[in-house]
């Protein structure tokens, strides 16, 4: 797999992740006839003991007034000890779509009073942004003469925001009325500088340069990536085109998307604590916050599933409500961490176990990335079962990286995907000519009508132009062919443009009817 430079016009490239417990942003400076550089944002307010770590909370204060006043570590332990105030955490799962909810009946934390889910977006994206900017002009050194970096290339800077696979339109539309709203990029921005990557898509990016495959990955090897992070867990199986003179990779099928990230780790050990010490001295909201935020930042992460109890140290040695706290500390058993993990591991193996089997063949190799694949209980889980499959999982050790922020830039700059599955079957509604003989069309008689040409006709109907799990080369286009009747002839207005909506249908055979016999949309 050879090494790839940039063709194209001198540019700054932002790779923005926004999870829903942390964060990243990464930079490259493109320039012609140049292999891509890719830069970790690595300096946040409040983390000036934890430099080199690019991943920032993605936590926002308000006052009572709705005013944005900390953010990231600032916010979450609160440095200037502001008073009225509130946080917005976990926002992102309140734009994840229905159609991602796993059963898992969780309630994100509400925002703010008087605070929107966009003021939110637009508030931490500029907040990402603007420190991004102030890090790029403190970390580069101009030696053309030319100016500064931001300075040359400020008015055609690209922007590529890693999203979860299962976002489409609607939240896509969402996140870019967010960074208008946050002054990032003007209302009248040239579209192609902001583009959309999945995170599985920037995963596989990320895998492909740390996970060390070159060894054994050749065409026709068929690999996966498993992106486990704080809200959502996706999954991708991808087989390799061509190792050389460029890896190139196609899906194979549609990729999972499901949430069960380690978000929802944190919230059963918040219900666990509370009903252990409810009717304790240390049973209070801020009390109970303060042994989660420990249970995330150390407890959980070392969890490998052992018989070992695990320790939760939250105070100091005279806070003590024994048998429950001693010397600050609360004691949890193997058992009931394991409790902890239960549902998202259940829900990730049978994601996994899912898109495997709708790609059938022989699945070499899955690589894991994201913040929860760190946790060495859920690599062993999903190891075990993927050994029964004659799966290798591979675990990528690049704990202080956000693969997605580092993968939506490789993206960018190399696109080695070159097809992909598509998430849900496409059509339009079509009208078919009355067929008496014909148990659906006998059903449907309420909608039969006389058309123009004297022929008794059907609305109604659906006409597949792709169907799910079809897998399309990235730069191949849908054709297919349909007639319009006129009642007279058409003007040149009328033959200029024809349009009809386009209908995603979360279904490989949706069938051929659009509505049910009742005339309700299916």
């Amino acid at each position: 797999m050879s090494t790839s430079v940039y063709q194209g016009d001198e540019k700054l490239v932002f790779g923005i992740d926004l999870g829903t417990t942390m964060s990243a942003v990464t930079f490259s400076h493109l320039e012609d006839g140049e292999e891509p550089h890719i830069r970790l944002v690595t300096r946040w307010p409040g983390q000036e003991d934890a430099a080199g770590d690019c991943k920032v909370p993605s936590v926002v204060r308000y006052t009572s007034h709705g005013e944005a006043v900390q953010f990231g570590t600032e916010a979450v332990e609160n440095l200037d000890d502001l008073e009225n105030t509130s946080i917005a955490k976990w926002f992102k799962l309140h734009l994840h779509p229905k159609t991602m909810d796993a059963g898992n009946h969780l309630t994100p934390p509400p925002l703010p009073q008087g605070v929107s889910l966009k003021t939110v977006y637009a508030d931490f994206l500029g907040y990402l942004f603007t420190h991004s900017r102030q890090f790029l002009d403190s970390s580069t050194l101009d030696a053309t003469g030319r100016g500064s970096l931001w300075t040359r290339l400020k008015s055609n800077f690209v922007i590529c925001l890693a999203i979860p696979n299962g976002w489409e339109d609607a939240e896509q539309a969402f996140l870019r009325n967010a960074v208008i709203a946050a002054g990032i990029l003007p209302y009248n921005h040239d579209r192609e500088r902001l583009k959309f990557v999945s995170e599985s898509e920037s995963s596989i990016h990320f895998a492909v340069k740390y996970a060390g495959i070159s060894n054994w990955l050749r065409e026709g090897t068929i690999l996966g990536v498993l992106d486990a992070g704080g809200s959502t867990v996706d999954t991708t199986i991808y087989r390799c085109v061509s190792c050389v003179p460029q890896l190139r990779l196609e899906e194979v099928t549609s990729s999972e998307c499901v949430q069960a990230g380690s978000a929802f780790v944190d919230q059963a050990a918040e219900q666990l604590l509370q009903s252990k010490l409810g009717d304790s001295r240390y049973g209070t909201a801020d009390a109970i916050s303060a042994m989660v935020r420990e249970f995330e930042r150390r407890t959980k992460r070392r969890f490998d599933g052992g018989s070992d109890k695990s320790i939760i140290q939250f105070g100091r040695d005279f806070d003590n409500d024994r048998p429950r706290v001693s010397r600050g500390r609360i004691t949890l058993t193997s058992d009931e961490v394991k409790s902890l993990f239960k549902w998202p591991v259940d829900a990730i193996t049978l994601s996994v176990n899912s898109v495997l089997a709708r790609a059938g063949g022989s699945c070499e190799a899955i690589l894991m990335v994201g913040g929860f694949a760190e946790n060495k209980y859920l690599q062993s889980v999903l190891r075990d079962q993927l050994a029964v499959e004659g799966v290798r999982l591979i675990s990528i050790d690049e704990a202080t990286k956000k693969a997605a922020a580092e993968g939506a830039l490789t993206w960018y700059s190399k696109q080695c995907v070159v097809a992909r599955a598509t998430r849900a079957t496409y059509g339009i509604e079509t009208i078919v000519r009355y067929k008496a003989r014909l148990s659906s069309h006998q059903e449907r008689l309420h909608d039969v009508w006389l058309h123009a040409d004297g022929k008794p006709r059907i609305s109604g109907a659906f006409s597949t132009l792709v169907a799910k799990n079809t897998v399309v080369q990235s730069d191949a286009s849908i054709k297919q062919s349909y007639s319009r009747l006129y009642k007279k002839f058409p003007g040149p207005t009328e033959l200029s443009t024809v349009s009809c909506a386009l209908y995603a249908v979360d279904n490989a055979s949706p069938g051929s009817w659009r509505t049910d016999k009742y005339g309700s949309f299916r």
